[in-house]
């Protein structure tokens, strides 16, 4: 405790009263328990012989002086220590020189990236040295280069690396070679452009690594032998000496309690400047005590209420900012330092203006200065808004704003407290998106929304429901009901199994489809969609769900369906409703021991209508003839349309097989009928194939395929007729395809030949011409007649690589005589109709005569008049195309068909020839040679070339030159011979040929 005044006087004096009996400062001893010291003068000695005597006692050996020891180790500890330092200096720099190096290097190399990726992008060699150039400003760089980002060098610098005799000092130093590189990237364009390359030389780094450590080491050692040795000095000289024992007083005072032991002094100081010191450190003392004891107890105050208010500001969740009179920041917790990212200490002074948004700072500051000036209290009410903030970064944020006053004496300061509400309003704005986003979507869907409660047995229907189900305003008279009443009845029963089962817990999801019965009592189809709320028994308490509209849906599938299953046209059932149907037909006629017949139609020449009359025509007549089917048949058998011009029909529960031939029978009396299309009276008659289940099949393709096969055979009898299929259609079929099989083998095996038929000139009987024909020798079925394959070939297409190779093979044997030096003739070849109307026939042919060097005065083209008359549409402009490069075009079976005068006289024709029936009954039969003569006039007068085909006899041919017909073909001049045989034959050499000329 701190003594009284009164004693604190007293105790001063009497501590100031012994400073007389105090030890010496320099030899003496400690004090006796009497205080009086060891060092007093001898008795019978006066004042100055005392003081000698004192003197002569402390005149030491220098060399065990305190003063010299103390200079001697005050010397020595201050060169050791500055020996440490400046070597822990070295030694530090040392482990640091390649870091700051690098750092330095890579500093360098920042200023150079961008001139360097400018030079790099553009390629600019002169840019990419003047960097290089300022690069080598930096003198330990010697070498340095500019790679493009094709890997190719654009500029380079190098100098020699500095030589010395401390360079291996600098290799065991920096053992690794320094070489840097960055890449070069165009920051507007995000694009690396190349790389930038340097190299450093070591030894440059290590020789300033040696000439600073030499500077440190030697300023080191002198400035810290010259300290030492001027504080040796004056601390001996004024301070050591005469306070070392005013020091060791003071060293042994408590500094937790100073007035517990004063300080003494020898006598001889009692009046100056140390016992004036003595005496002022005592009171000092004193003082401190009593200001220690009082500052301990502030102190502890202090601290409890700074860990306190510390603790609160701290642990608070909001952030807290203290504002000034200025408005600006004066204190932050640890919550605003983050919100805003400072770090602590670096928002102190800033303006708060800095903190707010632009668009929010005029009101902020309004409430700010409302709230200085108010008058009150230490502390006034808070005032709260919603801003937004102003981080660090310039990025913004949604904050709660709120600010009171308090007032430090005459100083005010506003107190903010800051919340950040950024995902208290991101959370409100994706609540209302939501309930946007909900409310869009139930009204988009057309759905609604259920609950039924089982606890109360009631049902709520939210109001879009109810509106959708034609109740405006939401108010329903069975708002209260269940679900039940309000059902389809077909939909009932299956409808509340499924509820019934999702509540039992037999099925995982609930997904029900149903009609709901609307106010005005049509039905609306229903998709529901729910989920049971269960007790921790599994029981349901409560079920939820949606129901949406799909009325639209579901009668979009049903027309889906109805167009699947449908033809477009004819709306009649297509070939996959068909196959449907008959494969029921055959389960429901195989349970009650009933037949099914299959009715396969195919109308006779409709290509005809379509060709003649147009395809819009043919569309509506094919839509006429399907109502008229369906008019001919019993009501519970199917028609439908296979495609094109096929149809069908399914006839089950048949008592007998005839009943199947009355039912085509009713269709062709109902065909004989004529259909009005647009003004026109059109007849059509159909083919129709009949097969049975069970007697000719038992599943749909075989039933499908036998009709089709009985249909072929009908309208190879001649159309307008039926025909139930037999076994030996199916052989004929078998045989048929074996047939067209062998056919497609006969040409890759080059079984075929060509056979040449001379053409007779009338007058002269000398040949004029040869037709081609081509002969098939199959080696197991031997010659084949071209009656059997030629309409096989047409059907299936193959006709056009046979046309192919009769033509090629044609031209070769011209070309083949004309290098034997034979005079050839022209050759007609028979081309189809399908090879003709093909694309760019013409353009073939002439490319096949190029191809093989043969004129077109050496070849005739021969198109049946039936084929050509029924495709004229599609083969008129090709006949003119290729008359036009001199072939001739020759119109074969002339008289089979039905030409037209006009056809014929504007048609690109050359030749006509009289079909061999005409030539065989013109000398039995007057209405055939009236017939023939007349066609042997017309195509003379239309300046055509007339030949006969088929002659035979004598007396043929004294009637084609009664009536002058041009040239004469048939067995009665020749069989149709190999072309060796008819070389020799009808073929001249060309000069014998010339000569005869």
């Amino acid at each position: 405790m701190t003594p009284p005044p009164s004693s604190e006087a007293s105790s001063s004096s009497r501590t100031l009263a012994q400073f007389g009996n105090a030890s010496s400062i320099t030899g003496g001893t400690p004090r006796d328990g009497n205080g009086q010291g060891g060092g007093a003068q001898a008795p019978g000695m006066g004042p100055e012989d005392g003081k000698a005597a004192a003197r002569k006692k402390v005149r030491l050996p220098l060399r065990k002086r305190l003063s010299y020891k103390q200079a001697r180790n005050t010397a020595l500890l201050t060169l050791a220590l500055g020996i440490i330092l400046n070597t822990a200096q070295i030694t530090y720099d040392l482990f640091n020189v390649e870091q700051q190096t690098d750092q330095l290097v890579q500093q360098v190399l920042s200023t150079a990236r961008q001139p360097a990726a400018e030079a790099a992008y553009a390629f600019d060699q002169a840019l990419a040295e003047r960097v290089l150039t300022g690069l080598f400003e930096y003198r330990p760089l010697y070498h340095a280069v500019i790679y493009e980002d094709f890997g190719n060098q654009l500029a380079a610098k190098d100098r020699p690396e500095t030589e010395g005799g401390l360079k291996w000092l600098a290799e065991i130093l920096l053992p690794q070679e320094k070489t840097f590189s960055i890449q070069l990237v165009i920051e507007r364009h995000h694009q690396n452009v190349g790389v930038l390359k340097v190299s450093v030389d070591r030894y440059l780094i290590a020789l300033d690594f040696f000439r600073r450590s030499a500077i440190v080491l030697g300023v080191g050692l002198v400035w810290t032998v010259a300290l030492a040795l001027i504080l040796v000095v004056v601390f001996y000289i004024s301070l050591s000496k005469p306070f070392l024992r005013l020091t060791r007083g003071i060293a042994a005072v408590d500094a937790r309690r100073p007035a517990d032991l004063l300080l003494t002094v020898p006598p001889q100081h009692a009046d100056d400047e140390l016992g004036l010191l003595a005496s002022t450190t005592n009171e000092l003392l004193l003082e401190f005590d009593r200001a220690l004891v009082e500052r301990e107890r502030v102190e502890a105050r202090l601290r409890e209420r700074e860990t306190h208010l510390s603790g609160i500001m701290d642990n608070v969740a909001d952030g807290i900012i203290t504002l000034d009179e200025d408005l600006r920041v004066a204190t932050m917790n640890r919550a605003a330092h983050q919100l805003f990212g400072y770090e602590p200490g670096q928002a102190g002074g800033q303006p708060f203006v800095s903190f707010i948004a632009d668009e929010d700072w005029p009101r902020v500051s309004m409430e700010l200065m409302t709230s200085l000036r108010r008058q009150g209290g230490s502390h006034s009410g808070e005032q709260r808004s919603e801003v937004q903030g102003r981080r660090r970064d310039g990025t913004v944020f949604a904050m709660a704003f709120s600010v009171s006053q308090m007032r430090l004496g005459a100083r005010r300061t506003a107190i903010c407290v800051i919340q950040d509400i950024t995902q208290r309003k991101r959370s409100e704005r994706a609540v209302r998106e939501s309930e946007e986003r909900l409310k869009q979507a139930v009204s988009a869907t057309r759905s609604g929304v259920f609950d039924a409660d089982f606890a109360t047995g009631l049902t709520w229907w939210s109001p879009e429901f109810l509106e959708m189900l034609g109740y405006p305003g939401g108010a329903s008279p069975w708002h209260d009901k269940p679900l039940e009443a309000l059902l389809h009845p077909d939909d009932a029963p299956a409808t509340m199994s499924t509820i019934e089962r999702y509540l039992s817990g037999e099925s995982g999801d609930y997904l029900s489809v149903f009609r709901l019965r609307k106010n005005d009592g049509s039905w609306l189809w229903i998709e529901a969609r729910g989920l049971a709320i269960r007790d921790e028994r599994g029981r349901p308490l409560r079920f939820t769900g949606t129901m949406t509209d799909v009325t639209d849906r579901k009668r979009f599938e049903e027309q889906l369906l109805y167009v699947s299953t449908h033809d477009p046209l004819t709306g009649l059932a297509n070939r996959t409703l068909l196959q449907d149907r008959l494969q029921h037909a055959i389960a429901h006629g195989a349970r009650k021991g009933t037949s099914v017949a299959v009715l396969v139609m195919d109308l006779d020449r409709f290509k005809l209508v379509n060709d003649s009359l147009g395809s819009q025509v043919g569309d509506k007549l094919l839509r006429a003839l399907g109502q008229r089917l369906v008019s001919c048949v019993r009501a519970a058998d199917t028609v439908g349309r296979m495609g094109a011009d096929e149809f069908m029909v399914i006839a089950e529960d048949l008592p007998e097989p005839q009943v199947a031939a009355r039912i085509a029978e009713a269709i062709l009396v109902g065909l004989t009928r004529p259909f009005a299309i647009d003004g026109q009276q059109l007849f059509i008659t159909t083919s129709i194939g009949i097969s049975l289940f069970p007697g000719d099949a038992s599943d749909t393709d075989a039933l499908l395929r036998d009709a089709a096969t009985a249909m072929d055979n009908a309208k190879a009898a001649g159309g307008n007729s039926y025909q139930f299929f037999t076994p030996r259609m199916n052989e004929e079929a078998v045989a048929r395809l074996s047939m067209e099989h062998a056919l497609r083998e006969a040409l890759d095996l080059n079984q075929f030949t060509l056979h040449y038929q001379p053409k007779i000139d009338l007058e002269t009987l000398q040949p004029v011409g040869t037709e081609a024909l081509i002969r098939w020798h199959h080696p197991e079925m031997g010659s084949v007649s071209p009656a059997r394959f030629i309409p096989m070939a047409e059907e299936n297409g193959l006709i056009v690589p046979i046309g192919e190779w009769v033509m090629r093979t044609a031209l070769t044997q011209i070309r083949a005589w004309q290098e034997q030096g034979l005079q050839p003739l022209p050759v007609a070849v028979n081309v189809s109709v399908r090879q003709v109307s093909s694309g760019q026939f013409a353009e073939r042919v002439r490319q096949l005569l190029q191809e093989y060097g043969v004129g077109p005065e050496f070849l005739e083209l021969e198109i049946t008049e039936t084929a050509m008359m029924s495709n004229l549409a599609y083969i008129a402009d090709t006949l003119a195309e290729l008359r036009s490069q001199g072939i001739s075009i020759a119109i074969d079976d002339f008289g089979t068909g039905y030409s037209s005068l006009s056809y014929l006289r504007r048609l690109p024709i050359t030749t006509l020839k009289i079909d061999r029936s005409f030539v065989s009954e013109a000398t039995s039969n007057t209405d055939t040679a009236a017939i023939a003569a007349t066609i042997i006039a017309m195509g003379r007068q239309l300046g055509l070339t007339v030949v006969a085909e088929g002659i035979e006899t004598e007396e043929q041919l004294d009637f084609l030159r009664r009536h002058q017909c041009d040239q004469l073909q048939g067995f009665f001049f020749s069989k149709p011979r190999p072309a060796d045989d008819f070389c020799k034959t009808f073929l001249k050499p060309t000069k014998m040929h010339a000569v005869a000329s």
